[in-house]
């Protein structure tokens, strides 16, 4: 199951989920960053592949990289089976599935990392002359970012706290946050990133570091 916890992580984050009887249009569709999510896209392709038969279909609309796949059977498994939101108002209602969190941790780490690696970043500041590595997750969904951050306190210290989003007209956004590099090195370590993007950043601040 691991492979469709971190699909359904990278759902939760940058994805939407397409259930509509009457236009017979029934789709999953994941949208990133053209710039520099390539690879990961390409990743994610695998992932449909290997859960869904097919790897889905890449391409550029809207000023975003976006993938795409149409299975009406694979839609009604993850809303009916999996109990995932779906539709315009996912954003703001999107959970991690009581499925996932009653599996091992090995799933709900999957999931994490799928969550991170489309909804999270990482990054390095300046303190007191030093560097700082710090691991950012923020969400407009409020019980998706308490379950982010109830499901990590057995492993980190972690920073939660409510801000007002630049994206959304005003809406409140919710951020998970773990400072320095014990937290990060630990992150990278149980959680990981299949995010070659996010990884290159980390790898790149562990070699200046050095």
């Amino acid at each position: 199951m691991s492979y469709l916890s971190e699909l359904i992580g990278i759902i939760l984050g940058d994805g939407n989920i397409y259930y509509n009887s009457k236009s017979r249009s029934y789709y999953v569709e994941i949208t990133g960053n053209p710039l520099n999510e390539n690879n990961y896209y390409f990743h994610i392709s695998w992932l449909f592949l290997n859960i869904v038969g097919k790897p889905g279909r890449i391409y550029l609309g809207g000023r975003g990289l976006r993938i795409r796949i149409y299975d009406k059977k694979f839609v009604e498994f993850l809303i009916n089976e999996i109990g995932m939101d779906y539709g315009k108002s996912k954003c703001y209602s999107a959970k991690i599935p009581l499925r996932i969190i009653k599996a091992s941790k090995q799933e709900i780490l999957c999931c994490l990392r799928g969550i991170f690696d489309t909804d999270g970043s990482f990054f390095v500041s300046k303190k007191g002359g030093k560097l700082y590595p710090s691991i950012e997750i923020v969400s407009c969904s409020e019980k998706l970012a308490k379950q982010i951050k109830n499901l990590l306190v057995e492993d980190f210290r972690v920073n939660f706290r409510i801000k007002m989003s630049k994206k959304s007209n005003a809406r409140l956004a919710y951020v998970i946050s773990l400072y320095g590099q014990e937290e990060t090195n630990k992150w990278f370590k149980l959680v990981g990133s299949s995010n070659s993007a996010k990884y290159e950043k980390y790898e790149n601040f562990i070699k200046r570091f050095k």
